[in-house]
């Protein structure tokens, strides 16, 4: 029971780190809920299983599996680095995998495969991207979000006819 507790009270202090990294436009501590946490300390990493809903502010990450990587941290107390979680620093990236949802007030992307990479401060998804935005709707191979900057990029890495980004807009008139 008590070996269980420190499990618990060490993988709560290193997940709180999460609070650092950003995966909206705000910032604020992230809320991860899943089926199942592994939390891999001398790896740096947690690996949150089943159902993954990942909040801050208005911005939403959904995916089957989410993996946060943390950098080591550089202590000389030996009490603290031993103890579960106190090895671990701030968040360096997180991976999410399966179906992926990306998802603000105002859009839905969705792709295969999501890393944001808190040293840039970028969301990229991967693989069959959609995003849409009321009745508006790209798709392409790659979304990149450059969050600091407010700009995101789609493109298509399908060198095949047809396959480049392809884009709907519904104007006013159209409804």
């Amino acid at each position: 029971m008590w070996k269980t507790l420190m499990l618990v009270a060490g993988t709560a202090l290193a997940v709180a780190q999460t609070g650092q990294a950003q995966i909206s436009g705000q910032s604020g501590p992230i809320q991860i809920e899943a089926d199942q946490l592994d939390f891999l300390d001398r790896e740096g990493k947690a690996i949150y299983l089943g159902n993954v809903d990942a909040i801050q502010g208005d911005a939403r990450i959904r995916a089957e599996k989410l993996t946060i990587f943390f950098d080591r941290r550089e202590n000389t107390d030996a009490d603290q680095t031993n103890q579960i979680g106190g090895a671990v620093g701030d968040v360096r990236s997180l991976l999410a995998e399966g179906e992926v949802f990306y998802i603000t007030a105002t859009e839905k992307a969705k792709g295969d495969r999501g890393e944001y990479d808190y040293a840039s401060d970028t969301i990229t998804l991967t693989g069959n991207v959609t995003v849409t935005r009321g009745e508006n709707v790209i798709v392409g191979d790659k979304l990149v979000i450059d969050l600091e900057a407010g700009v995101s990029r789609v493109s298509s890495e399908s060198t095949r006819r047809g396959e480049r980004v392809r884009t709907v807009i519904v104007t006013e008139g159209d409804n």
